[in-house]
């Protein structure tokens, strides 16, 4: 009986411990940057890539995604806004396969009134617009572009 549960036992834990790695993050930030408006806030553009582990093949596929968070002066994240592609490519091309947008609120005084994706060859891109709200009435606005571009490698920027 003894054998039995330790054997039940050690099986969900190796399966739960499969399940973890499966459900791992892959992804791996390729660049960070800063930049400093003249209001007082500033933006951090993060640019991440999926690790794809794959075996080498004709043609393959990369998914990317840049980030920009907006702070205020306090440094306090306002709002996130994402771009998020999938890219194929073969060596000597690249083509954009899908382009989607996406966008966090963390300070309830600001909106994203719009957020759109497009692609075009071997790049993607998104628009994003936020606005400030006081009292029903919009008092600042943001407008930013992101885009992911792939080179014909692969590599992402």
């Amino acid at each position: 009986m003894k054998k039995i549960l330790s054997l039940v036992l050690s099986l969900i834990l190796l399966s739960s411990v499969c399940i973890i790695t499966a459900y791992a993050d892959d992804s791996v930030i390729v660049s960070e940057s800063i930049e400093y408006l003249d209001d007082g806030t500033y933006v951090v553009t993060t640019l991440t890539v999926e690790d794809d582990n794959s075996v080498a093949r004709a043609t393959s596929t990369k998914t990317g995604s840049k980030t920009i968070t907006l702070y205020n002066s306090d440094d306090e994240a306002l709002v996130t806004m994402k771009l998020t592609a999938s890219f194929s490519y073969t060596g000597s091309s690249a083509t954009c396969i899908s382009a989607s947008t996406s966008y966090t609120i963390h300070n309830s005084n600001w909106k994203v009134t719009s957020a759109t994706a497009s692609k075009s060859g071997n790049k993607a891109t998104g628009n994003f617009t936020a606005k400030k709200y006081l009292l029903g009435i919009p008092i600042q606005t943001k407008e930013h572009t992101l885009t992911i571009t792939c080179s014909n490698t692969g590599t992402l920027s």
